[in-house]
């Protein structure tokens, strides 16, 4: 195969790293605003993309494995922009949009969930920890299960910091979740069942809740 002429990637090397996941590196779009790109850290795959901490299974079945979660949440923000495409309401997971050749490899593109301030939205767990969240996050937190219910997303897993609250300029908001969404199940069941996922949903709203109800300032007081 040629080699791909590295005039034509999109510089990454020397640009800030703005945040940093289990495995990847997170940057802001040099030249497209709202939007970021997620790339895989290479300590944490093998030069055929495979992630070092594979089980057997994904070893002898799966290829190009450090790219799995971004696979599955492509799916969930696909299916979820597919339904939606005219009617223009928000989604409860950030959009999802491809994948770009960088001078560092390839990069993940998902949009930038941020605040009218221009700052990066701040998830439940920073809102609880700081003593910020108000009633109102609360009752958009309820609401935000709602829609999932109905809209029968999946949620991998129940980490407070993968969901967001961003601000709109009216001062309203919305929960969204930026990462771990999509199904991880090798038998997809919860995509196939509505009842088995809203279980799931349940115990994340519960959860989620226990951390807000707690860190109201209400609740804080002598």
């Amino acid at each position: 195969m040629e080699t791909k002429d590295s005039n034509h990637l999109l510089r990454l090397a020397d640009k800030a790293i703005i945040a940093k996941g289990n495995r990847q590196f997170v940057y802001e779009h040099p030249d497209v605003p709202g939007t970021l790109l997620k790339v895989p850290q290479p300590d944490t795959m093998d030069a055929n993309a495979n992630l070092l901490t594979d089980t057997w299974f994904d070893r002898i079945f799966r290829r190009s494995t450090a790219f799995k979660g971004f696979l599955r949440e492509f799916h969930e923000s696909f299916e979820l922009m597919a339904r939606h495409q005219t009617d223009g309401v928000d989604l409860p997971v950030c959009e999802v949009r491809g994948a770009i050749l960088t001078d560092l490899g390839l990069a993940l593109v998902y949009e930038r969930i941020s605040d009218p301030d221009g700052q990066l939205s701040p998830s439940l767990h920073l809102l609880a920890s700081t003593g910020r969240l108000t009633q109102q996050h609360v009752d958009d937190l309820e609401r935000h299960f709602e829609l999932l219910v109905t809209e029968n997303v999946i949620i991998s897993n129940g980490n407070p910091g993968n969901v967001v609250y961003q601000t709109r300029p009216d001062g309203t908001g919305r929960w969204v979740w930026i990462d771990s969404f999509g199904c991880k199940q090798t038998i997809p069941v919860r995509r196939w069942s509505r009842r088995l996922n809203a279980r799931k949903l349940e115990r994340v709203r519960l959860k989620f809740l226990g951390i807000a109800h707690a860190s109201l300032p209400q609740n804080n007081s002598n």
